[in-house]
């Protein structure tokens, strides 16, 4: 079901996706692993599944893990017709990620951002607002923006795995997911950029190459080994012919 069938003016985020979150952030923010670690995928499903019947439904009461719910949020967004983040939209998100200077960079971002849909724009910020609190848990659930990003990033752009030339850009937009989750509050809440260090796609290659790799050290041999002069040793002759 297409996304804009799933909300209204007055709930702007589906209510499965709000369900997931809720829970998630209540039982499970600092849970080890999130969104890495795969749950029970019969209990995804049946998350699914019992929501659909009943959309009061309560995952508290059905007893499943953080992980299956987090499952089935992540199923949600690929089960869209559409990605959350329109195709349209990812040639510039590249392009943008290839500005070396980064509060351009950022800018540039935050002006294809607003490109979206309105039904995705309110989504996405929820989504990416969401993943930014989990990685402030990174301490303890060992998931950083980066690793969320790895997670995630096929979720909302549904890539085509199969086009060599988008293969070249898998790390790229990898990274640009990891900076929505990092600099959410700037993207989403006027507030102010966050001193991050930047991903390597971002920082221009070095004048020398040759800089890239560290000096060779001569391997130290012994000295070779000098020839030793053998005196050979004469044994008596016990007839005295000698």
């Amino acid at each position: 079901m297409p996304l804009q069938d799933l909300v209204t003016s007055e709930k702007p985020i589906p209510l499965f996706v709000e369900k997931c979150v809720d829970f998630i952030e209540d039982t499970g923010l600092c849970t080890e692993g999130l969104y890495r670690v795969s749950g029970n995928k019969t209990d995804q499903d049946n998350i699914q599944k019992q929501f659909d019947q009943d959309h009061n439904i309560s995952l508290e009461s059905m007893d499943v893990t953080v992980n299956a719910v987090a499952g089935a949020l992540k199923a949600f967004f690929a089960d869209l017709p559409d990605p959350l983040i329109p195709y349209s939209l990812h040639p510039e998100l590249v392009e943008a990620s290839k500005i070396l200077d980064k509060t351009e960079r950022l800018y540039e971002l935050k002006e294809i951002v607003k490109k979206f849909h309105p039904v995705n724009y309110d989504v996405f910020r929820y989504v990416i607002t969401h993943l930014n609190r989990v990685s402030q848990q990174s301490r303890t659930n060992l998931m950083t923006a980066d690793n969320l990003s790895i997670c995630f990033w096929p979720t909302l752009m549904r890539p085509d795995f199969e086009n060599r030339e988008f293969l070249s850009t898998t790390k790229i937009l990898q990274s640009v997911i990891e900076t929505f989750i990092q600099q959410c509050q700037f993207f989403f809440y006027n507030g102010e950029i966050l001193e991050t260090s930047d991903s390597v796609a971002h920082q221009p290659p070095p004048s020398n190459p040759v800089q890239m790799v560290d000096p060779i050290i001569p391997l130290q041999l012994p000295p070779p080994l000098q020839p030793q002069l053998i005196q050979p040793q004469l044994q008596a002759d016990p007839l005295g012919i000698i």
